[in-house]
């Protein structure tokens, strides 16, 4: 078995019924769902992706929680103030984040308006579980970039 596969399975795992759970738009985002979803697991769903809130709309019975805001249809995301205070209205317990590039166990975004929201879903989240490998980023470059949280 891959350690990716083994590393689904055991986060599946300890996912129980009524959770509310955040996610990015990554392919590993989608088997995650599908596997809970077989799993008959009962959970909620939140993000601000739109293709994520489409495609468990369309394929499974999960709850959704739509953060208001304004859809920017060229990122496919759901953006604004009032995105990160649907955010932190809630105790997620996993959010399966992507990063572009990490220093140590920080990391960080090239899109300031992305890096917002994400760093309040890392703030309201009780485990941070990157779904992506980042690139390293050299120290001196930094602070180019938006920080969202650690892992």
């Amino acid at each position: 078995m891959t350690t990716m596969k083994k590393y689904i399975n055991y986060t599946i795992e300890n996912i129980n019924n009524n959770e509310v759970i955040a996610f990015d738009n990554h392919p590993v985002s989608y088997k995650i769902i599908d596997e809970l979803y077989e799993a008959h697991t009962k959970i909620s769903i939140i993000s601000f992706s739109t293709d994520i809130i489409k495609y468990v709309a369309k394929y499974t019975n999960f709850n959704i929680i739509m953060p208001n805001g304004k859809v920017n249809n060229a990122l496919h995301i759901i953006t604004g103030p009032d995105v990160i205070q649907t955010f932190e209205k809630y105790h997620i317990r996993y959010y399966f984040a992507t990063a572009p590039y990490m220093v140590d166990n920080a990391l960080y975004q090239t899109l300031p308006e992305i890096a917002e929201i994400q760093l309040a879903i890392s703030n309201s989240t009780q485990e941070l579980l990157l779904v992506n490998r980042p690139d390293t980023l050299k120290q001196q470059d930094r602070q180019d970039y938006s920080y969202i949280g650690k892992f």
